[in-house]
């Protein structure tokens, strides 16, 4: 709902003025290819009578205004927009128009989704209704109700001491259902109850997007939507060539995520999701945009936050391992130093890398492997250089506190 600011009523018949903007402007209902709206009048309609109303429209995030009532005035406080796409987002705004002119404007505050509003199934009993029926035998019975839900609910009847005899008869329209029952007998004694149900196909799925593009394989993701009224069985994706006008299934998933793979490197496509349950396919959520396949340029970046202070700490003659969570498209070159020396795998030394990680392991750790370590990751988007500070403590003892005055030269085994 929303306010307007309220206009000092006219208290004199001169000047004339366009009028005030409406009060009040509300969405009252909605299906998946209508909007209906209500507004009050405005408070002051500028001295002189309100023709009617101007209604105006934009879709999603665009700017331009579409006026709805394109040759004639709105006569009444509420219009319901057709035609409209299903799922999609819409702003509405309203003016009220008088001999003089337009008036001001008054905007829906939040925009309004083409959607069906579900409404739970109600019974509608009067005062004729009877729960319990006495009949003699030979006699008939007729027990009716009527409801009504959106969409219009499906309605069944069964009986709790068993099936339904053969000589009973249902007959259901939209909003009525009856149970009839001829020539009744004993048997047909018993408790019988009428359900509702409301079974319709789901709704498009919402925010469909790319989660990850690649050469040759998209992913995309998207969230469930308003079921129907049964269980969602899965999800359709469909793709299609930018440009082209047939859509090719791509894949089935039971999940809100699927990889479309084998697509052609360089090329452009669009695709869609549709929902399943047992009422059949939900209308297709398109994304929003086309996607160019490709391999995209991601900077390389490593991910220091399980390492303190970036430091790391061994007692001689103990093994350490500094490990780096990595990241980057393409998938990054890895290389190490220990200041300005290259590193490499050897008897001692051990280094791995994987997609998304890099290591180093130093076996036997002696003072000169201690120092600054630099991780340096190259790829297509750039290069970035890490440090991680090894520290190795020397530990002094009686016997050996002589020597360490002056240590003996180690060299590194790498």
């Amino acid at each position: 709902t929303s306010t307007s600011s309220e206009c000092p009523p006219s208290t004199t018949a001169e000047p004339k003025d366009i009028p005030c903007a409406p009060s009040i402007m509300c969405v009252c209902d909605s299906t998946s290819s209508s909007i209906s709206l209500e507004w009050t009048r405005p408070a002051d309609d500028g001295g002189m009578e309100v023709l009617g109303y101007i209604l105006e429209m934009a879709k999603g995030e665009e700017e331009e205004w579409k006026r709805v009532n394109e040759k004639e005035l709105i006569p009444e406080t509420h219009f319901t927009v057709s035609g409209l796409e299903s799922g999609a987002s819409y702003r509405f705004r309203v003016a009220a128009v008088n001999h003089v002119g337009r008036g001001e404007v008054l905007e829906l505050p939040e925009p309004a989704q083409a959607v069906e509003r579900l409404t739970a199934p109600q019974v509608d009993i009067d005062a004729t209704f009877k729960q319990t029926h006495i009949v003699k035998a030979g006699g008939s019975v007729r027990l009716g109700v009527h409801y009504r839900g959106k969409p219009i609910p499906a309605a069944s009847w069964a009986r709790d001491e068993g099936e339904l005899g053969a000589m009973t008869e249902v007959q259901t329209t939209d909003g009525h259902s009856s149970l009839s029952i001829e020539n009744c007998s004993r048997t047909d004694s018993g408790k019988y109850t009428g359900a509702l149900s409301v079974l319709d196909t789901p709704g498009p799925p919402q925010n469909v997007m790319f989660k990850d593009v690649s050469r040759g394989s998209v992913t995309l993701v998207w969230e469930a939507p308003h079921d129907g009224g049964s269980r969602i069985q899965g999800y359709l994706i469909e793709a299609r060539p930018k440009g082209g006008d047939k859509w090719v299934v791509v894949g089935n998933t039971k999940n809100l995520t699927y990889t479309v793979d084998k697509l052609n490197k360089n090329d452009q496509y669009d695709f869609r999701v549709k929902a399943k349950n047992d009422a059949g396919h939900s209308l297709p959520k398109e994304t929003i945009a086309s996607v160019l396949v490709k391999e995209p340029h991601i900077e390389p970046a490593a991910d220091l936050s399980d390492i303190p202070n970036q430091l790391v700490s061994c007692r001689s003659g103990s093994t350490f391992t500094i490990e780096v969570p990595i990241s980057g498209r393409p998938a990054p070159k890895v290389s190490w130093k220990l200041e300005d020396m290259r590193l490499k795998s050897s008897d001692r030394v051990s280094i791995k890398t994987t997609k998304d990680r890099a290591s180093i392991t130093v076996k036997e750790a002696m003072r000169g492997d201690g120092g600054k370590y630099y991780l340096t990751l190259e790829n297509a988007a750039g290069t970035k250089t890490f440090s991680v500070e090894v520290n190795i403590p020397l530990f002094l003892c009686c016997r050996c506190a002589r020597s360490t005055l002056h240590p003996p030269h180690h060299g590194h085994s790498r």
